[in-house]
């Protein structure tokens, strides 16, 4: 009976923390497709003005090309750094192993107003506050950890015999690596990029303190348009970016299957 009232417990915990996260999508959303003037729930009448508002708006597609660009080159360095890292961390033993692991995983415990501060001061030394280069640079920092995790988890699968069976039969180093070790890293790689993607074009805090004319990402493009206004056309970008990403995730779930990834 303890056990049967233990699992009833957990179940209604688990079902009020599910909805907890879902509650702000089942407020957005709707939101978007209202015809009143203002942002509010529930939603006034329906209308896609809103969507046709945010598809007009030249600043938001600016924005919207520095976030994805920003977050593609800062994924793609990611993915070198955070796959060499899980390489050295996993696969061998050195002295200061337990400090550099943790040196790579910093970012995510630090609060990111203190990174924030940290990054403009160090970029702001050699002239990068401001600048494309500089935001690229601070959102690999904050990006390489979700690698090193994803990488280095799917590593710590593979069995080394494929390796050895590889090199036994002629394969050098490189042709081991491209050839046995990097396909089955796939599902790390790919969850990793996903994070990396996400993280990087969802940034905030650190973007704030980098940014300047001409180099404006979107989250801070639709900070300063709700400064100004607080009408649905915010609902409705934030809709999209949600169907957006919730079609990759499923593109990427039915081809490579990240459950698998999840397990680890």
């Amino acid at each position: 009976m303890k056990a049967k009232r233990s699992e009833k417990i957990l179940r209604v915990y688990v079902g009020a923390m599910l909805l907890f996260l879902v509650l702000p999508i089942a407020v957005v959303i709707p939101a978007a497709f209202s015809s009143g003037q203002t942002l509010r729930f529930p939603p006034k009448g329906f209308s896609l003005r809103w969507f046709e508002n945010a598809w007009n708006t030249p600043g938001f597609w600016e924005a919207f090309k520095v976030s994805l660009l920003v977050a593609g080159i800062a994924t793609c360095i990611s993915l070198v750094i955070g796959t060499l890292a899980s390489f050295a961390i996993v696969r061998h033993r050195f002295p200061g192993k337990q400090f550099f692991e943790l040196l790579f995983m910093t970012p995510l415990v630090f609060p990111a107003i203190v990174l924030a501060v940290a990054l403009s001061m160090v970029l702001g030394s050699v002239g990068l506050v401001r600048n494309f280069w500089g935001l690229v640079f601070a959102h690999v920092i904050i990006t390489v950890p979700y690698v090193v995790r994803t990488v280095g988890a799917t590593l710590a699968e593979i069995d080394r015999a494929y390796e050895e069976a590889a090199a036994t039969l002629g394969a050098n180093t490189m042709r081991t690596f491209f050839e046995v070790t990097l396909p089955m890293l796939g599902p790390g790689l790919v969850a990793g990029a996903v994070f990396s993607a996400i993280m990087s074009f969802d940034e905030f805090t650190v973007s704030l303190f980098l940014v300047g004319p001409g180099v404006m990402t979107l989250p801070l493009e639709i900070y300063y348009y709700t400064e100004f206004s607080m009408d649905p056309t915010v609902a409705a970008i934030s809709t999209m970016l949600l169907g957006v990403t919730a079609l990759i995730v499923v593109l990427i779930e039915r081809s490579i299957g990240l459950r698998k990834q999840f397990r680890h």
